[in-house]
């Protein structure tokens, strides 16, 4: 009887905690209409416009990618990001994987996209191919 009280007690507590705490954790980002992508001039901290979303599909992508990912803590703030989507989303491509590191600021969470979530996530801010 006892062990099986302690059983059900650590399935509650599984349940509850979930694996969040050993994976990361989901962000709800609030969606937008558009996006606006800014573009490291090489100007330390300097950005400019290169590109709006508004296309409402290619928008959702980017929001369904951001939401799918497991979002850590993060205090890395030594570079200037490649990207940046509208002033909430910083985005550098890592060298040489060709993968990309995300950080939402005002939460101060950051995430390593797949290969695949890069790929379109670059393909979608650039209308370019990843390493190429």
């Amino acid at each position: 009887m006892k062990k099986r009280l302690l059983f059900n007690l650590f399935l509650a507590f599984v349940s509850i905690v979930g694996c969040s705490y050993w994976e990361g954790e989901h962000v709800n980002n609030k969606s937008e209409n558009k996006l606006i992508v800014q573009k490291d001039t090489g100007t330390e901290g300097q950005y400019e416009q290169t590109n709006e979303i508004t296309d409402k599909e290619k928008v959702d992508i980017v929001y369904r990618i951001f939401k799918n990912a497991r979002w850590e803590g993060t205090s890395d703030k030594s570079t200037y990001p490649d990207f940046r989507i509208n002033d909430k989303y910083a985005i550098w491509i890592l060298s040489p994987d060709n993968r990309i590191k995300v950080r939402i600021e005002r939460l101060d969470k950051n995430t390593f996209l797949s290969e695949k979530d890069s790929k379109t996530l670059y393909k979608i801010i650039t209308d370019e191919k990843l390493g190429d």
